[in-house]
């Protein structure tokens, strides 16, 4: 049986704010997390028990776990450059 998968409002807001062509390649790869959840690298240090899942040529990263056999969660979605930029400012490379 297919997994839920939810989007926590964080999430929800910005798959929102991007243009529909991009939420779309967004929503197609969210789709394969209701079939194969494991998809996705697991991640570690603080986002440890979550994992991450690329869409949109690779632009954009989706973050979420698995909550249950029934469940996924999203916990965000950000361009990737996004994430590059806040680790450059915090001096980790």
């Amino acid at each position: 049986m297919p997994r839920k998968v939810k989007l926590l409002p964080r999430a929800q807001k910005e798959l929102e704010a991007l243009p529909f062509a991009i939420q779309d390649q967004i929503i197609a790869k969210l789709d394969l997390l209701r079939d194969f959840p494991e998809i996705g690298p697991a991640m570690f240090d603080a986002f440890q028990g979550y994992r991450a899942l690329l869409a949109a040529k690779n632009s954009y990263r989706t973050v979420y776990r698995i909550i249950s056999n029934d469940l996924v969660e999203v916990a965000y979605i950000r361009h990737c450059a996004r994430q590059t930029r806040l680790r450059l400012i915090r001096g980790k490379e």
